[in-house]
């Protein structure tokens, strides 16, 4: 998920007007942000048949009953006729209102549901480094400025001890970077957010906020944004997180019960598209996705992924679903010029000539991926400069604008190994596979393929700037193997099983961590596996700035 830098097959029924209503004046919601610049038809109604008159009795209107002229038979009769039935009232057992009963899954699920990592102890603590300017660090409006190293947040330390992410010192559980802003999930599957809130990235209002202690007055709109605060209408409904997903303004999460829940807005070339049709902003989390419900057999959500402005979901029926910004064919379909905003609706993706089961999703800035159940790795969506890694041969190649097969990462080459995870920047590519290897294609101009200089990649390249299909990575240590991917815009974070943190590619304002570094052509290290202080159990690259989870080794 690689959001903007400082600047910038069936459909599914969408979510009714009611549900996504918006939640806060129309004035935009902005913390301490500034107003960023976007990234990278008519129908005339049928007149309806003119009908017979409605004096003109057709026959295929149904016959009129006659009253009834019968008499009585008797004045008796007649009396019981004329008045209404009384009867004697009788003492009726009480009607037990039946609850609909919980849904019992029957079938066994294609993809499992989502479920909670296993506690770490000592409690994850959030560090973070790069630009924190609009308060996407979480740290406060003390610390707003460019960290060039991973900085410890102090505040998040603080709700430890005070038990506020759970029982024993419990800490985060996983973290998003979005454009400006982040994402915390606590180990009771509480989301928190923090960064700018202009196009509802924030999933709650920072603005005109009642101060409980001081009636009349209203909480600073920089504290709400620059502080992590809980989506307390997910809290409130029950609402156990597992994952979530962010690009620009667009964010997703997704339960222990495979119940999915968006917010914010997308973002076209011209400006905002908005969330959905008459609807600017969501600020408020909402349901969007209607899956189906049969008798032992629900579809729910498994994983989801998101490019810089759309959307994709996998269903445990191994179903893709996508919707949000499709200028550049990210969507898997095609999005008419004048009807973009048909794009919110979700829709099916197909893999091939023929529908197949997908396995995992993946996004980049705008392209997209999936793995489907033989293995077989497809991409589309903007290909300008190889990113989706299908080959580039031409400009016709620039857009590829149905799935299409990845042959480098074919079960022929890959052989018993398979990808696992795929993220993208804006015009980059990395795949892990299971094995703990990784791939990339794209843009390598400024490092962001972690290649050195006399990689055979580099030879007979259509263009000296990019590799069009995906190569191998090598790292520095090949024996303590990588589980985790990150791309920003245009660097990379790797995370090892030894909890090993690497970053390469390049980081003007200190996404890297590597201090005053900008530009890396392989993986750097920035946590050591062996001796220092720290275990990095997780990393997320945002718009401008990076955040990572490490547990302490004392």
């Amino acid at each position: 998920m690689p959001p903007r830098r400082s600047s910038r097959a069936p459909s599914t029924k969408p979510a009714s007007k009611a549900a996504l209503e918006p939640t806060a004046p129309k004035s935009q919601v902005n913390g301490i942000s500034k107003k960023r610049a976007a990234s990278s038809e008519r129908e005339e109604s049928i007149p309806s048949k003119r009908s017979k008159s409605e004096t003109e009795k057709s026959e295929n209107d149904p016959p009129v009953k006659p009253s009834s002229t019968r008499k009585p038979r008797s004045k008796a009769a007649a009396k019981v006729a004329a008045e209404p039935a009384t009867k004697k009232a009788t003492k009726l057992s009480p009607i037990r209102e039946t609850q609909p009963a919980p849904h019992v899954q029957v079938k066994p699920y294609f993809n499992q549901l989502p479920t909670p990592p296993q506690k770490q102890r000592p409690g994850l603590v959030p560090f973070a480094w790069g630009a924190g300017n609009f308060g996407q660090f979480g740290m406060g409006t003390d610390a707003l400025g460019e960290f060039t190293k991973p900085k410890k947040n102090v505040w998040a330390t603080e709700q430890i001890e005070d038990g506020a992410f759970g029982e024993d010192n419990a800490g985060m559980e996983s973290v998003v970077a979005g454009g400006l802003h982040t994402i915390f999930i606590d180990e009771k599957g509480t989301i928190w957010t923090c960064g700018v809130n202009d196009d509802a990235a924030l999933g709650r209002i920072t603005q005109d906020v009642p101060d409980p202690k001081n009636p009349g007055a209203f909480l600073s709109v920089d504290d709400l944004a620059s502080v992590p605060h809980p989506l307390q209408t997910l809290v409130d409904e029950g609402f156990r997180a597992v994952t979530a997903a962010s690009g620009d303004s667009i964010c997703a999460a997704v339960s222990d019960k495979g119940e999915l829940r968006v917010w914010g807005s997308f973002r076209v070339n011209e400006g905002s598209l908005g969330f959905s049709n008459g609807l600017k902003h969501q600020f408020k989390p909402v349901p969007i996705l209607e899956l189906s419900h049969k008798p032992g057999d629900a579809e729910k959500v498994s994983s989801i992924a998101a490019g810089n402005n759309h959307l994709l979901v996998l269903t445990t029926h191994g179903h893709i679903y996508s919707w949000g910004a499709g200028e550049q064919s990210q969507l898997g379909r095609k999005v008419m010029e004048r009807r973009k905003i048909h794009g919110t609706v979700p829709e099916k993706v197909t893999l091939g000539t023929r529908i197949r089961k997908a396995t995992v999703v993946g996004a980049g800035a705008f392209h997209s991926f999936a793995v489907d159940d033989k293995g077989d790795v497809w991409g589309w969506g903007l290909n300008s400069m190889g990113q989706t890694g299908t080959g580039y041969a031409s400009s016709e190649d620039s857009v590829v604008q149905l799935p299409k097969k990845i042959q480098k990462l074919s079960k022929e080459v890959l052989g018993d190994d398979v990808v696992i995870q795929i993220v993208g920047g804006t015009h980059h590519t990395l795949f892990l596979l299971q094995s703990g290897k990784v791939y990339a294609c794209g843009r390598s101009s400024s490092g962001q393929l972690g290649l050195p200089e006399d990689d055979p990649a580099f030879k007979d390249q259509v263009d000296p700037d990019f590799v069009t299909e995906p190569v191998l990575v090598p790292f520095p240590d090949s024996d303590d193997p990588v589980v985790q991917i990150s791309c920003g815009s245009h660097n990379n974070s790797a995370v090892t099983r030894g909890g090993s943190l690497y970053s390469w590619g390049q980081g003007v304002q200190g996404e890297l961590g590597l201090g005053d570094e900008e530009e890396v052509k392989t993986p750097q290290v920035v946590v050591r596996k062996d001796g220092g202080a720290w275990f990095a159990a997780s990393v997320s690259c945002g718009g401008q700035h990076s955040i990572g989870l490490f547990r302490s080794k004392k």
